[in-house]
């Protein structure tokens, strides 16, 4: 049965409910953990992080919303598109936006060739995001209250990306909240 224009709109709205009651989630999740955090000294996050470089500075994603990591491929330009949006690739045989992390933190710049995807699914469509590359797997990192040097806040903060800030091996890192990475204003 095709889908007729009322089913499609009412889809899409059902869709865009969900993307917003998940990122309602994601911030009530990050001010619990920030609470928490300031109650209990030492709060290991559960789970697997991704470490990625954007726009100069090293951030973690959850690893469970990672479906795969993929160098940076032949992008098909998305007319009308936000500026975060990089544009499209077919993807296993379907069609995927990619966010540019660095665009969504108000960095212009041109992708290297060295540059990753990181395949992320779960939701209505797949998203792939452009990152400069991708380090490494971090297991349970520590929640840290406040910024790596105690003053002033860092980008990532002023862009609603970040969850919190985790301390691991390699330093402080952001957590970024997946659901702000991914659900951004409808591509075309």
């Amino acid at each position: 049965m095709a889908d007729t224009p009322d089913n499609s709109m009412v889809a899409q709205s059902r869709r865009l409910s969900v993307e917003e009651r998940l990122s309602q989630l994601e911030e009530e999740q990050a001010q619990l953990r920030q609470e928490l955090a300031s109650l209990a000294g030492e709060l290991r996050l559960p789970g697997m992080y991704l470490a990625v470089d954007a726009a100069g500075t090293s951030a973690l994603m959850d690893a469970e919303t990672v479906q795969e990591v993929v160098r940076l491929v032949e992008l098909e330009p998305l007319p009308g598109a936000p500026a975060h949006v990089a544009g499209t690739f077919v993807y296993r045989g379907s069609p995927a936006i990619v966010v540019d992390l660095a665009a969504l933190l108000g960095v212009k710049r041109e992708a290297s060739l060295d540059a990753h995807l990181v395949v992320c699914g779960g939701g209505a469509r797949t998203v792939a995001v452009l990152v400069d590359r991708v380090r490494d797997l971090v297991e349970s990192p520590v929640l840290v209250d406040g910024t790596p040097d105690g003053t002033s806040p860092l980008p990532w903060d002023a862009s609603g990306l970040m969850a919190g800030l985790c301390r691991t091996p390699e330093g402080v890192r952001p957590l970024l909240r997946t659901a702000a990475v991914l659900v951004g204003p409808e591509a075309p």
